[in-house]
């Protein structure tokens, strides 16, 4: 820069710093507007478009593919050119250029113009970074598989329950009935698994306690571990939308509440059996306490060491309807032992009875 160029760059200066602003009001107001229309703009994407949740983080899952945020895609797709040991050297190589290029920018171009067309080396410089990072971002949004783990599991709750069933049928069908309603252990003939889909089971264990108990398994009890850390072949997201498919054979609210007064001709498989297959079988279902079975009608009503216990067109002389009521009997005392039928489930199994407790 000659003499006359610098007398030309000082008046000028000085004429735009007598025609400036102030930085109170002036520049302030332009930076909040702008954070405003930031923050509006981040807002809608959040709303409009949201951000879809990641996966559980799994050490023992090796076919997690890492990806990073966005603005990073291009690093993360320019390492994958750089295989094994080499890697260190490109993140290495790439950082340092990078310092140097920064910290030795002021003694590159030491020119006084700062308009693009006056400075077409640097200018060039830049736009070749520019269109290599936007197309290194490009080729790793492209050429990046999925997660392996997160194909067919995530989504809306109806879309797990049924990514969760097809694994169940696979994995847990075999020892526990096709929908939990317990099967036979092979190595015990004519011993059965517990049910899954007894509310005593569903309300007891909490949607933690199941997924440990898949992925642990009890090998004390016959079960294996599911977990890929234990051993195991599913992944954590797996394993939580089969209990998301468990947990759908929960009653659901309108159904626990709805009003059984109002049914004035109980039938047995529309409206006794559902109460007896959620309260009762766990205990009495394929391998029942006292002989005692509810798996079908003809087992309610024949099955038991003190059998029959029930008298069509009798409830209040039924051992059943006693037991239901607290009633201390030969065969036994309240049932279920732990928590009661409520009165209104009991009230429709005496009307059922009353009426003559017919397979309708």
């Amino acid at each position: 820069m000659n003499e006359d160029e610098k007398r030309q760059y000082r008046e000028s200066y000085k004429e735009k710093k007598q025609d400036g602003e102030l930085f109170w009001p002036h520049s302030i107001a332009k930076d909040a507007v702008v954070s405003l229309a930031v923050f509006v703009v981040l807002l809608c994407l959040a709303v409009l478009v949201g951000v879809p949740n990641e996966l559980p983080a799994n050490p023992s899952d090796a076919s997690y593919i890492p990806r990073p945020e966005w603005y990073f895609l291009w690093a993360f797709q320019l390492l994958k050119y750089f295989p094994g040991k080499l890697e260190g050297v490109a993140i290495t190589g790439l950082g340092l250029v990078i310092a140097i290029g920064l910290f030795g920018l002021p003694f590159f171009d030491r020119g006084s113009k700062r308009h693009p067309l006056n400075r077409p080396v640097a200018t060039a410089v830049m736009g070749v970074i520019v269109i290599g990072l936007v197309f290194l971002t490009v080729q790793a949004v492209v050429t990046t598989p999925p997660q392996a783990e997160a194909v067919g599991v995530g989504g809306d709750l109806a879309s797990r329950i049924e990514a969760g069933s097809k694994l169940y049928q696979e994995q847990c069908a075999e020892c526990h009935g096709e929908s939990g309603e317990g099967a036979e252990i092979k190595t015990l003939p004519g011993e059965y698994t517990n049910p899954l889909n007894a509310e005593d089971f569903l309300e007891t264990h909490l949607r933690d306690t199941t997924v440990k108990l898949i992925s642990y398994g009890q090998p004390n009890l016959g079960m294996q571990a599911f977990g890929l850390a234990y051993g195991g072949t599913l992944t954590d997201q797996q394993i939580r939308v089969i209990v998301d498919f468990i947990d759908s054979w929960k009653a659901p609210p309108e159904e626990s509440q709805q009003d059984l007064s109002q049914i004035e001709t109980p039938g047995f498989t529309q409206d006794v059996k559902p109460i007896l297959d959620k309260r009762c079988s766990s205990c009495h279902g394929r391998r029942p306490k006292g002989n005692y079975s509810v798996a079908d009608y003809d087992s309610v009503m024949t099955s038991g060491d003190n059998a029959p216990v029930i008298i069509a067109g009798d409830a209040a002389n039924s051992t059943l309807v006693k037991m239901l009521n607290g009633v201390k009997t030969d065969a036994g005392g309240q049932m279920p032992p732990s928590r009661p039928l409520k009165a209104d489930q009991v009230k429709l199994i005496e009307r059922w009875i009353d009426q003559g407790a017919l397979n309708n």
